[in-house]
């Protein structure tokens, strides 16, 4: 079956998957993000496009601020929610490849969960490391290794681009359907494009923070929690459920 050769058009948006954390990783995952975008494709860069938890919950977080735990479990739960959702949103329906950076002593743990979506979906995955460190005897674990369809890495940022169109050419040989997502993926995922919808009065709540009235913040995120209450509760029924200070369920009052 003869198929169109993949474009940077058609592989685009790029998911680009790894750790966040220190400035030396947000820099490498800039350049992969730069390094595509000047092949001419697009892409979907956390750091930049997304919610960045981590901060924001210090912001609001901080001991003695006169919000309430109970206020503050709410909304800290309330961001990771609509941050899970907008990233299965881009990972499984708006993306079309991802490139995973595995550098570091360990696979990141959340990345591990992207890449394994985008894989689940049918995307052209390409794993970039330049670390010689390995888990086993010089390999990686294989259920991280086998998600990439060549099972090798790139460690060369200027060979990504390459990389994804002959990813996505194989993929697209092979025929088939991506995958449709099940009850309560479908409803994340509708979730996170209302989420992206509105990233822009997202990023206005976030950008006018104040350290010394942080009710205003936390008033602002419990408004898009009611005006997205149905959503969330089809996407994480926990909503509808009794839970504890922790966020474990509350059995005894089910």
């Amino acid at each position: 079956m003869a198929t169109n050769p993949p474009t940077p058009q058609s592989v685009s948006p790029v998911y680009i998957s790894g750790p966040m954390f220190s400035a030396a990783d947000q820099s490498q995952q800039l350049l992969i993000a730069q390094t595509l975008e000047g092949a001419g494709m697009s892409s979907y860069l956390p750091q930049r496009d997304g919610i960045e938890v981590g901060p924001t919950m210090a912001h609001i977080g901080e001991p003695d601020n006169g919000v309430s735990a109970e206020l503050l479990f709410e909304v800290i739960l309330f961001i990771r929610q609509i941050v899970c959702a907008m990233d299965n949103y881009q990972l499984i329906s708006r993306c079309n490849s991802l490139v995973f950076n595995m550098d570091g002593r360990v696979p990141d743990e959340g990345s591990v969960a992207e890449i394994a979506a985008g894989w689940a979906s049918g995307q052209a995955i390409v794993i970039y490391k330049t670390t010689p460190i390995t888990m086993l005897g010089g390999t990686d674990n294989p259920m991280v290794s086998g998600l990439a369809l060549t099972w090798q890495t790139v460690d060369d940022v200027t060979l990504l681009p390459q990389a994804i169109l002959y990813t996505a050419q194989l993929i697209a040989t092979m025929g088939g359907t991506r995958f449709t997502a099940g009850t309560q993926c479908a409803a994340v995922i509708g979730l996170g494009n209302v989420v992206w919808d509105n990233m822009s009065t997202i990023m206005g709540i976030i950008k006018s923070i104040d350290p010394k009235n942080p009710m205003k913040t936390v008033n602002a995120f419990l408004g898009l929690k009611a005006q997205w209450i149905d959503l969330l509760k089809a996407a994480y029924p926990l909503q509808a459920l009794p839970v504890t200070a922790t966020g474990a369920i509350d059995l005894t009052h089910a």
